[in-house]
């Protein structure tokens, strides 16, 4: 092959540069030819080696319906924003999604290998990798490994993408029951009793419910009969969609003429045909008795079968500390930003207590605990963090803490200088009257509760009479009588007290003190969720979340304790009626205290 001259070279490397601004995919080997004096070269003949590139990566995964889990017939989106940050030039990129585990002919990737001829330094690249999934989807766990290769070596580590795949969740639908209508307009009774005699005319109010995992779309009804002794009117019809739990209904008119036996049910039956038909209902004999009033209807509290629904979302996993990730609505905590807070004169001190002697678990408790430490290091700047995990947080460890006198806190107190952070995921119990509200030790004996358990109105005050600047509380803790719950979880009662209504007398110090401020997970009453995406706390997942800047939400790179508020109350009563029941996390204090600076 002759050599290319250099100005045609130059001239090349321009045009090659001002292509790779736009979305484009070119074979590294492809043949350029013309009528030149040079008859062939190839890309790699444009390739020169230089100052090293220094390549970076942001991933990003979506779904269609944001629960990052890829489903039957849903579309899915792989992100990936590559960028340079080196002095010298990326050449020859070569961006490969390979799948390592499950094959499943019912998932496709688009375009799976991307080619990237220079990325020049201080520029970025995005590359969308497109999944589909047909009908015949399986339930299974698919790995793909997100490879990065430069012409000269200059390679990324490799990534992975796990996603979890779910087959096609059926619909069921039932015949739930009727009522006899036999009076007024299109009627004709003989006894006006609700029920049905022979000779009658009466309308049939038809009941459907649809009890499976998946929306019953385009119902369409069909009732016969084979007696010609009974008259039917109205027998098909459209439903059009039934969601998952929905009653619906249809009126069917019905005459049974004096021919009848009226000690013997109707011979009716009914098909409910629908979209796949998957989930139907052909030909059921509907029991509709003579001389006999209606049964109660058959309705049913549904829930979505949950063992096949709760697979773990869409995770990335990376050794490098190249990569950053991003998951649709899936926020990945762990990824503490830095910060450009700094508090030299604060403490933190957390507690995570999840293992309990004579209790049920508080899940993923030490998991919060461990992820708070970061935070209030890495974010909120805080240098001096104490965490006490269940193992160490046994006997008189509050009072060991928090006492004013001689407790471990007020011998870091600077009076008037110290700022305090106080944080605790765990359970909390209520008294039997519901007033006074406890933290627990792991040892503790809900028999012993007020011997053991630290008032919270005491910890208050103690925080307050130690003479720290400022005072900030978080508590991840219900004082429902209940434990910590998820989807996956079942709650269990911590204490015996049905029907007491939480109503909780608690010392106030935000009141009068602008430098004293409470976050709480929940309010009175309600029980504080467990998370199992991200096996944390719900209100600690939307407390880190906000922090990393979630919360900001007038954009001036700022966090005020307002603005956390708002986010997280918003985002974990949003979620919470998602999983079981309603949480509303509260705040007390003043709401423009800056939290994080970035």
């Amino acid at each position: 092959m002759h050599e290319i001259p250099g100005t045609m070279k130059k001239f090349l490397l321009l045009v090659c540069a001002c292509l790779m601004l736009f979305p484009w995919r070119l074979k590294s080997q492809k043949v350029i030819t013309g009528t030149s004096p040079v008859k062939a070269f190839t890309m790699q003949s444009l390739y020169e080696r230089g100052l090293p590139p220094n390549l970076f990566a942001e991933l990003q995964f979506s779904d269609e319906n944001g629960n990052g889990i890829l489903e039957s017939e849903e579309t899915a989106k792989l992100i990936l924003i590559l960028s340079n940050k080196g002095n010298g030039m990326a050449q020859g990129l070569e961006i490969n999604v390979i799948e390592q585990l499950t094959q499943d002919s019912a998932l496709n990737i688009i375009n799976s290998n991307r080619t990237v001829p220079y990325l020049f330094p201080d520029k970025s690249v995005e590359l969308e990798f497109k999944l589909e999934a047909d009908f015949n989807l399986k339930t299974a766990e698919h790995k793909f490994k997100i490879s990065v290769l430069e012409h000269f070596g200059y390679d990324m580590d490799p990534a992975y993408l796990v996603l979890n795949t779910l087959e096609y969740q059926e619909p069921k639908l039932v015949f739930a029951g009727y009522d006899v209508v036999d009076y007024g307009e299109g009627t004709s009774y003989i006894i006006q009793d609700g029920q049905i005699q022979p000779g009658e005319w009466v309308k049939l109010k038809m009941l459907v419910q649809n009890i499976g995992n998946n929306i019953a779309t385009n119902v369409k009804y069909k009732v016969e009969c084979k007696d010609e002794n009974i008259y039917l009117d109205e027998t098909q019809g459209e439903l059009q969609d039934i969601e998952v739990g929905e009653v619906k209904y249809f009126w069917l008119t019905v005459s049974p003429n004096k021919r009848i036996d009226p000690d013997k049910s109707l011979p009716l039956y009914v098909t409910f045909d629908l979209d796949r038909s998957i989930g139907g209902l052909k030909n059921y004999s509907v029991p509709i008795a003579m001389n006999h009033p209606p049964p109660a209807a058959s309705i049913l509290k549904v829930k979505t079968d949950w063992e096949k629904l709760q697979k773990q979302a869409a995770r990335f996993i990376f050794s490098s500390n190249k990569f950053v990730t991003k998951i649709d609505s899936i926020i990945n905590i762990r990824e503490i930003p830095p910060s450009k807070t700094v508090r030299n004169e604060a403490v933190a001190i957390v507690f995570g207590i999840e293992s309990y002697d004579e209790l049920p678990p508080a899940p993923y408790a030490e998991n919060d605990a461990r992820l708070m430490k970061e935070y209030f290091q890495n974010c909120l700047g805080i240098k001096k963090v104490v965490v006490y995990n269940s193992k160490q947080a046994r006997g008189l460890i509050f009072d060991d803490v928090f006492n004013p006198d001689y407790g471990e806190l007020q011998k870091e107190i600077i009076r008037g200088q110290t700022d305090v952070f106080v944080y605790y995921s765990g359970h909390g119990i209520p008294s039997k009257e519901g007033e006074q509200l406890f933290l627990f030790p792991s040892d503790g004996k809900k028999e012993r509760l007020e011997l053991q358990g630290y008032n919270l109105s005491k910890l208050y005050e103690n925080l307050e009479k130690i003479g720290a600047r400022s005072v900030m509380v978080f508590l991840d803790a219900c004082f429902s009588g209940a434990s910590r719950q998820s989807e996956k979880i079942k709650p269990e009662n911590l204490v015996a007290m049905k029907g007491i209504r939480i109503k909780p007398d608690l010392y106030k110090p935000w009141v009068d003190n602008p430098n004293f401020s409470v976050f709480t997970s929940s309010g009175p009453g309600e029980t504080s969720l467990a998370f199992d995406i991200s096996q944390t706390g719900l209100f600690t997942y939307y407390l880190c979340a906000g922090l990393q800047g979630n919360a900001d939400s007038d954009k001036d790179r700022k966090i005020t304790s307002g603005e956390l508020s708002d986010y997280v109350r918003d985002q974990v009563t949003n979620i919470s009626k998602k999983i079981s029941g309603v949480q509303t996390p509260e705040f007390h204090g003043n709401e423009n205290t800056i939290l994080v600076e970035y």
